[in-house]
């Protein structure tokens, strides 16, 4: 009987180990999920920054397109306008006497911004859109300043150069 006793406590023994053996092997694995996901939410988070900083980056860079894009329009109507493609120099202002008399031809700023090609046609029709859509009460010089389309000094150097322009 002494035997039986102890194959009986043998099997507690055996079922109590191995309960302790699950019980081990699930804290265990919660721990590593627990582990995996908080890497995982570190990961996401990483993610988010990341996206936003190449959305940020792509804004940047379309940003700075549009900017050369509008340089380059103003260098070439200054470069045709130095190489005398208008007579003078739109920087200080000087101009051939026959350039002089040709621009008196023109009655406006923009008449003046569209002969020396610093403004096109196009930019034109669409800041008029503009002040009609918007009924601003602004000048079409100064809507086109803050559209972007022609930089204030190349206005005021402009109305300096011809003060009788309307």
């Amino acid at each position: 009987m002494a035997g039986v006793g102890w194959g009986v406590m043998g099997y507690v023994i055996a079922v109590f180990i191995i309960f302790l053996v699950i019980i081990g092997m699930v804290v265990v694995g919660h721990q590593t999920t627990t582990g995996y996901l908080e890497k995982i939410q570190f990961q996401r988070g990483r993610k988010q920054k990341l996206t936003q900083a190449l959305r940020d980056a792509k804004q940047g860079l379309a940003d700075l397109r549009e900017t050369q894009m509008f340089i380059t329009r103003q260098l070439e109507g200054v470069a045709d306008y130095s190489l005398g493609a208008a007579g003078g120099d739109l920087i200080t202002g000087t101009g051939k006497p026959a350039a002089r008399r040709a621009a008196m031809a023109h009655h406006t700023v923009v008449d003046v911004l569209l002969a020396e090609k610093l403004l096109s046609s196009e930019d034109l029709m669409k800041a008029e859109n503009y002040k009609l859509q918007s009924k601003s009460p602004y000048a079409i010089d100064e809507i086109l300043s803050l559209l972007g389309y022609v930089s204030p000094d190349v206005i005021q150097r402009i109305k300096r150069r011809y003060p009788n322009l309307s």
